[in-house]
């Protein structure tokens, strides 16, 4: 029984790692057709956020100690992820919840979020963190 989870993340991440052209194919599959296949890219592209989010974690090998800012920081990029234009604004608004964390990361941990943040292309935002 034990091995079913970390089948479902090998898998998960396997799906992650091919995401962005998938995605790409499969939005250009749709076009503009009725709201459900756009509901299911929806749950893809949430489906992919979690997978970021719990790679983003991973990546930054968090301390016990900075272990409880995380759920602000998920909850933030979850919702993040949902708006429907990421700009200087929406990501002033859930700022707060990453600088509670940033401020207890060390110098490693800081220049590996801040790849993540180059990554995600937000790096014109980093002076927020």
């Amino acid at each position: 029984m034990r091995r079913l989870p970390i089948a479902i993340v090998v898998a998960t991440l396997a799906i992650a790692a091919t995401a962005p052209a998938s995605a790409q194919d499969f939005t250009a599959s749709v076009g503009t057709e009725a709201a459900a296949p756009q509901k299911k890219i929806s749950m893809f592209q949430s489906a992919m956020s979690e997978v970021a989010i719990m790679r983003y974690r991973a990546a930054l090998k968090l301390k016990a100690e900075q272990a409880r800012y995380w759920p602000a920081v998920a909850n933030a990029l979850r919702a993040l992820a949902r708006e429907p234009q990421v700009n200087e604004a929406a990501v002033r608004r859930f700022a707060p919840a990453a600088s509670a964390l940033f401020a207890t990361l060390d110098e490693d941990q800081k220049r590996t979020a801040m790849g993540l943040v180059q990554k995600a292309g937000l790096q014109q935002y980093a002076s927020l963190f």
